[in-house]
């Protein structure tokens, strides 16, 4: 142990450089606690490759338990067991959340040198009344400068449904033609954030956007870092989301006076962009509720679901994308 606490105390005196170079060197570091611990614990093979998928699954809705040291086993503890608290000691370490900064800092870099994207964008809300939306599933194309959105519901809510947003045009509103039975009306315009908005929504439509997720996610993060109490959090790596290679970070807070709104976050983050493509957030059950089953708590308290899938980094998008006029758009018909 006398050698984790001087790897320890030399990570906290090396200033980390930014960017890249930064995430690398948070990498490295959890790999060098994981074989430290292990050095420490084992003479026999190395850890296994990870968890299986029941016991990712489990991982993902659980409560987070304390880690435990080897100091803290008992002497009749097996070699599996004592692997997987040694693999949660390392992956619940400060460096873990560091990580989960530097990966977030890292994919927003990424996306803002990026013109333009397209992505299948899928979306579930509970509004500030309680309710909780359908699960919604919707083309997206996403110019960055100036902020250009186009969104068309291909699955839940109001299929059909088209929506531009263009910074600077249309009195800075959205245009909205709506799907279903009511696609024969006109397009209408609407304010991203007002009432009619808001009224399905729990942001605007402008916090769209991995770019918009990673600074969002990046506000709680980095003041998680600075929380000295009452939160708790796990890396989860080599998942996969969507087919995507990810790392999955588990943040929870022990009580309201922590995090008045979230309760737990779940973030997958694809390992080869360090984008969040799936996030999910979880608040405060109601007062009396049960709260025994974790899968049920999470069920009745989930607040935001977001996933992007079907990426399209390398190609550009063209004016006529965010064109109203686009024949293959209805806003005219």
């Amino acid at each position: 142990m006398q050698h984790l606490v001087r790897v320890w105390r030399l990570r906290r005196h090396v200033r980390l450089p930014q960017g890249e170079a930064r995430f690398n060197v948070l990498a490295a570091s959890v790999c060098l606690l994981a074989a430290v611990f292990l050095a420490l614990s084992f003479h026999s093979r190395p850890a296994g490759a990870g968890l299986n998928n029941a016991a990712r699954a489990a991982a993902s809705t659980a409560p987070l338990a304390v880690a435990q040291t080897s100091s803290d086993l008992p002497a009749n503890v097996s070699a599996d067991e004592l692997k997987k608290r040694v693999q949660g000691a390392v992956h619940s370490s400060r460096i873990a959340l560091e990580l989960h900064v530097s990966m977030l800092e890292l994919g927003r870099q990424r996306m803002q040198k990026l013109p333009d994207y397209a992505a299948t964008f899928t979306r579930q809300e509970r509004l500030e009344g309680g309710d909780l939306l359908d699960m919604q599933t919707m083309e997206m194309k996403l110019r960055h400068a100036p902020l250009s959105i186009y969104l068309k519901w291909v699955e839940g809510g109001e299929e059909g449904r088209e929506l531009l947003f263009i910074d600077g045009q249309n009195d800075n509103r959205m245009l909205v033609k709506l799907g279903g039975g009511k696609k024969l009306l006109p397009a209408v315009k609407v304010d991203p954030e007002g009432s009619l908005a808001m009224s399905e929504a729990r942001h605007p439509v402008t916090s769209v956007g991995l770019l918009q997720l990673c600074d969002k996610m990046l506000v709680y993060r980095r003041r998680d870092l600075q929380t000295r109490s009452g939160l708790r959090w796990q890396l989860l790596p080599d998942q996969r989301f969507d087919n995507q290679p990810c790392h999955c970070f588990v943040v929870e807070y022990e009580s309201r006076e922590v995090e008045p709104l979230y309760r737990k976050s779940i973030a997958w983050i694809n390992t080869d962009l360090s984008v969040p493509v799936c996030l999910k957030t979880y608040g405060w059950p109601a007062e009396g509720a049960a709260t025994d089953n974790p899968q049920d708590l999470d069920n009745a308290t989930l607040l935001e679901h977001y996933a992007y899938t079907n990426l399209q980094l390398e190609t550009r998008l063209s004016d006529a994308d965010f064109d109203k006029g686009n024949a293959e758009y209805r806003f005219r018909r």
